[in-house]
């Protein structure tokens, strides 16, 4: 599979039309996309978003039990083997940009050249159900959630490929802000 890098070096990603998923490298095996879950018993004719039978992990992604809406889509999370993985709410174009301090997503419904983490008003960063989470490998991968992940991005398949996020091993604050003009961050630090 394609792994997703811009002109300028940045990881990249999109969805075909529901939530994309940043998740732990070292869980992202455990994503089971649009497949039914592991060891459940799954109804002859059983599709997923059904009412009847297993929910599995798009499912949960599409209803986030921690989900805050903004203009263009929205921020949640789902947890996966007990580690919360963030999920972002709509079709729209995600790419990161490191920083000193860690980095941040962008998401811009307009255009690529929008959305500057660096002129977000220091107020208006929040958190969102979760504060910190530790990453053990130090990447996250970002790709459409109905595809079923995997320990090596490569080997995922997702219609509009994976960007793989490198952090480094250890804790991360994560927070997120909306700017002026409707593009969502979500922004990576050491806490």
């Amino acid at each position: 599979m394609e792994l997703n890098v811009d002109a300028s070096g940045r990881p990249w990603t999109l969805s075909g039309g529901g939530p994309v998923i940043v998740i732990p490298a070292e869980i992202a095996g455990h994503w089971r996309g649009t497949l039914p879950p592991v060891g459940v018993e799954v109804p002859a004719g059983w599709t997923w978003g059904g009412s009847s039978g297993p929910e599995c992990d798009y499912d949960r992604a599409c209803s986030p039990g921690v989900y805050e809406p903004t203009p263009h889509g929205g921020f949640g999370w789902v947890g996966v083997q007990e580690t919360p993985v963030l999920i972002l709410d709509g079709e729209i174009l995600t790419w990161f940009e490191a920083g000193a301090e860690g980095g941040s997503l962008v998401r811009s419904a307009i255009d690529e050249a929008d959305g500057d983490p660096e002129k977000v008003f220091p107020g208006s960063w929040r958190s969102v159900g979760v504060d910190v989470i530790s990453l053990t490998d130090g990447r996250l991968y970002m790709f459409d959630s109905a595809a079923a992940g995997a320990v090596d991005p490569a080997q995922i398949a997702a219609d509009d490929g994976v960007g793989v996020i490198t952090l480094g091993a250890g804790n991360w604050r994560v927070e997120f802000a909306t700017d002026a003009d409707e593009c969502d961050f979500v922004r990576f630090r050491r806490p």
